[in-house]
């Protein structure tokens, strides 16, 4: 009797955990298509981008996540690290502007971001600057973070849509309109590059290679800093990075994309 019985014991307890783990499993797909979506921009004035802005909006129901044991140890590790990396990075401007998520491309293990550039469009366009697109994601890709891109010539197969325009309606010099869903991996991002200040004047190659290396930034899910010597602090005035922008990148490909707030410590 005794033997058959810790048979049964056994099978009841691996069905058990097999229906716990199909609920969780469930309660995950169920999260899965929040998206939210906006505009990262950078400002221009004269020759140079001026003053910046980042602008979000939720898409879809808003729903509270299911919070496992798990989850919170790895949001106390991520926590941590943020805190760790206060002084060297400007990822706290992330942690405001997403309200506590993490937010970056998700790990595609060697797989490039594919990026399309459309070729003409606005007047005063040159082949030429569509080097200024190619240069400003390589320059985040020498970062060493494990960022790969491609440039594809069919937009079907595109994550990141790049176009140049004749100028905005205000002070303006470029967009990056992001994709992301509720666990923070960025699904899409399309960039707008001005030739022109909004008041006119043609922006110089050096300032139109800036824009193109912060919005490439932004794309990439960073936020601004409030150093004037960065390149994505929102007046930028230099295509090169700094060791903020670089240790900024670094550490947010390292963090695991999803919320960081504590929901159940919080209420």
């Amino acid at each position: 009797m005794r033997r058959a019985f810790l048979p049964l014991v056994t099978l009841t307890l691996a069905l058990l955990i097999l229906v716990d783990r199909i609920g969780h499993l469930k309660r995950q797909s169920d999260g899965a298509g929040e998206v939210v979506q906006g505009p990262s921009a950078t400002q221009s004035g004269t020759a140079h981008p001026g003053a910046g802005e980042e602008v979000t909006s939720l898409e879809g129901a808003a729903g509270r996540a299911v919070v496992t044991g798990g989850d919170r140890l790895v949001r106390l590790a991520t926590r941590e690290r943020l805190s760790r990396e206060a002084g060297g990075t400007y990822l706290d401007s992330l942690i405001v502007s997403t309200d506590s998520v993490v937010r970056r491309w998700p790990d595609r293990w060697g797989k490039p971001i594919r990026l399309f550039i459309v070729e003409g469009g606005a007047p005063g366009y040159l082949p030429r600057m569509a080097g200024f697109a190619r240069d400003a994601f390589h320059r985040w890709e020498q970062t060493g973070v494990g960022l790969k891109f491609q440039v594809v010539y069919d937009s079907a197969d595109a994550d990141v849509m790049i176009r140049w325009i004749d100028h905005f309606d205000f002070d303006r010099a470029g967009q990056t309109d992001l994709t992301w869903d509720q666990m923070g991996r960025v699904r899409r991002a399309s960039i707008s590059l001005a030739l022109r200040t909004h008041t006119g004047t043609a922006l110089p190659d050096p300032a139109l290679l800036s824009v193109a290396v912060h919005e490439a930034g932004h794309a990439l899910g960073l936020p601004h800093s409030s150093d004037t010597n960065d390149v994505m602090f929102p007046a930028t005035r230099t295509g090169t990075l700094t060791m903020r922008d670089r240790r900024t990148i670094e550490v947010l490909y390292r963090l695991p994309p999803g919320p960081v707030r504590d929901e159940l410590a919080d209420r």
